[in-house]
């Protein structure tokens, strides 16, 4: 067995290999002196050894899109680089998972304030990449019972909530999940959000023009469960909200919180 010590001395391109030739995810976290090598390692080299991970998993050819987008080195740079290496090694035609991992770092306190979130922030620019990007299908962003539009929520991300609905995320995932943290957050703009469809083709321009704008069915329906935490918040505006606009009925026992 080779020692730690006697792998560090190696030239970086053996190392490369050594690391191509394992697809052990655990060498790199050897120490913090391989750590950094493999950290500044080329896109190109990174391409290699996911196209070497994938081709070891032996895998269904179907899911190697989305065992890809897995991986924390998958990066725009990186899938450039696989494509530019292996042009057939992901079909435009299969549809990968939305992974996890692009939202896991979210948190409400990413930001002091939630509207300081912009169109730059990520994991934004990597999702906007994937869904224009013609070699690859654009993933299912209702991945893992809408993890992502659920984490987007939590934070108070407004520009990748409205990206991940006009990609057809949808609200309804886990029992309206992200509907229910929005109550939660006592932020009515967001239960609008989501609840609500705007016509935006009809008024691009946001002009409020009578008769130009159709009427379109909710994202998702709002339910007595939703008034009752609402109303256990003492969301006001948002408790007048889904009984006046949307017609929510309270169950008694949401009618005995209201007196």
């Amino acid at each position: 067995m080779i020692h730690r010590d006697s792998l560090v001395a190696l030239p970086v391109e053996l190392l490369y290999e050594i690391q191509l030739f394992s697809i052990s995810p655990s060498l790199p976290l050897t120490c913090k002196t391989l750590y950094g090598i493999f950290s500044a390692s080329p896109s190109s080299y990174r391409a290699q050894y996911l196209i070497a991970s994938v081709e070891a998993a032996q895998i269904r050819n179907d899911l190697i899109p989305s065992k890809l987008l897995r991986y924390p080195i998958c990066t725009m740079d990186t899938l450039e680089a696989v494509f530019r290496i292996s042009s057939d090694v992901i079909s435009s035609t299969w549809r990968p998972e939305l992974p996890r991992r692009l939202f896991r770092s979210l948190t409400p306190g990413s930001h002091a304030k939630p509207p300081s979130w912009t169109d730059q922030d990520h994991p934004l620019p990597f999702l906007k990449y994937l869904f224009a990007c013609p070699k690859i299908h654009p993933p299912d962003v209702n991945s893992h019972e809408g993890y992502a539009l659920t984490k987007a929520v939590q934070v108070g991300f407004v520009p990748l909530i409205r990206f991940l609905l006009d990609h057809g995320a949808s609200p309804r995932c886990k029992n309206s999940m992200s509907i229910i943290v929005a109550i939660y957050r006592k932020d009515i703009s967001l239960v609008r959000l989501l609840v609500d469809r705007v016509d935006r083709e009809s008024n691009p321009a946001g002009q409020k023009e009578k008769g130009t704008r159709r009427k379109l069915e909710d994202r998702a329906q709002v339910t007595p469960e939703m008034l009752k935490v609402a109303v256990k918040l003492d969301a006001r505006d948002i408790v007048e909200y889904l009984m006046k606009e949307k017609g929510c009925v309270p169950d008694m026992q949401t009618l005995l919180m209201m007196r």
